[in-house]
């Protein structure tokens, strides 16, 4: 304190506690920010797929007019290994798959029990849906959407309940459209106002594409989600805008990963109002309305913190000039400061490393 008294004015040590009070309130923003974008499992495939950041995940959402099928799904990742195998790209993972898929709609289904039957919306899903999709398991596990035997479905804790009054249900056999099939997980869904508001404040199951389009005749395949390699920005995107051969007043893409970055938050500021009009037919999936809804929440996070980083900015800035314009710091003050931070650094590391050495 009494280093600051010399060098600053009463005034200056005022602006300094002010900006460093504004300081306190933007970092505590900016992790509010990050902490609310961490809420959407849905978002962060590609960091769970690679720790690298060598990866990105893409999500494309067709219209109802596009009547897309697995058959034009198969083609789109041939066409996207295809783009990858002319760049000479390796596999990102130690599991060594360079690409990861997966399709799905939403429908509704009447599932039937020896007890009850419940009218659902239902998730019909192909390829690897839940590795973009970690649902909170209560019991049970997952199925793979690339089996070739379609009898398994997966229920919500209240679906499971009505059917056969418990949650621990695994393994017991329900009727769909006259067939059998076996529940292999019960799941917890998300609830919260932004997840009703999403949509997925009702009964859910998950089931093959096949057999939701089996049930419901006017269900259509809307959602195509992909994890690619990205070594550089933009590079796995690029690749997936040149194979979608569809017209593009009936899909919209969109590259999930880092969709809560400053750079993406700010750009959207830009489409306010425009941004929620949707002239291409497209219903969003829940998972996809969720994150529309934290985008508008954390973008005005992002406005106030660009404004308080002003703030402390242009303050720093004008006291910095003043003090040297009256000659209250010279650059020797300056240089001797960094040189002094700079050999507390270099001694403090060389602690920490005599310490390990001990150790």
């Amino acid at each position: 304190m009494e280093y600051l008294k010399k060098v600053f004015t009463p005034k200056q040590i005022l602006w300094l506690i002010i900006s460093g009070a504004v300081t306190v309130v933007f970092l505590a923003v900016m992790f509010a920010g990050i902490a609310l974008s961490k809420t959407q499992p849905a978002q962060l495939a590609a960091s769970r797929w690679s720790k690298d950041r060598d990866c990105t995940q893409i999500s494309i959402f067709f219209s109802e007019m596009s009547a897309h099928t697995p058959d034009n799904i198969r083609e789109l990742d041939f066409n996207i290994d295809k783009k990858l195998d002319e760049k000479a790209i390796a596999a990102a993972t130690k599991e060594a798959r360079r690409r990861v898929s997966a399709y799905s709609a939403s429908g509704e289904i009447t599932v039937r029990s020896r007890e009850s039957e419940v009218t659902a919306r239902a998730i019909g899903i192909g390829g690897d849906y839940f590795l973009f999709h970690p649902l909170k398991l209560i019991t049970g596990s997952y199925f793979d959407g690339a089996d070739l035997v379609k009898d398994h479905i997966i229920l919500d804790l209240e679906t499971a309940s009505l059917l056969f009054g418990s949650g621990d249900v695994v393994g017991q056999p329900v009727e769909i459209n006259g067939k059998r099939y076996y529940v292999t997980g019960v799941i917890e869904k998300d609830t919260g106002r932004l997840n009703d508001l999403a949509g997925n404040d009702s009964k859910v199951v998950y089931v093959d594409y096949e057999t939701l389009e089996e049930c419901d005749k006017k269900t259509s395949l809307n959602a195509y989600e992909v994890l690619l390699p990205s070594p550089v920005s933009h590079f796995g995107s690029d690749i997936v805008k040149d194979v979608v051969t569809e017209d593009a007043t009936r899909y919209e893409m969109v590259e999930n990963t880092g969709r809560f970055s400053w750079t993406r938050l700010i750009k959207r500021i830009t489409a306010v109002g425009s941004r929620s009009m949707n002239s291409k037919g497209i219903i969003y999936p829940y998972w996809e309305n969720m994150a529309r809804g934290l985008e508008d929440m954390i973008t005005p996070l992002c406005v106030i913190d660009l404004v308080l980083f002003s703030f402390v900015f242009v303050n720093i800035c004008v006291l910095l000039v003043r003090m040297y314009t009256n000659r209250t710091i010279h650059k020797k003050d300056i240089k001797d400061f960094i040189e002094r931070r700079i050999e507390k650094y270099r001694k403090e590391r060389a602690r920490k490393k005599e310490e390990g050495e001990l150790i």
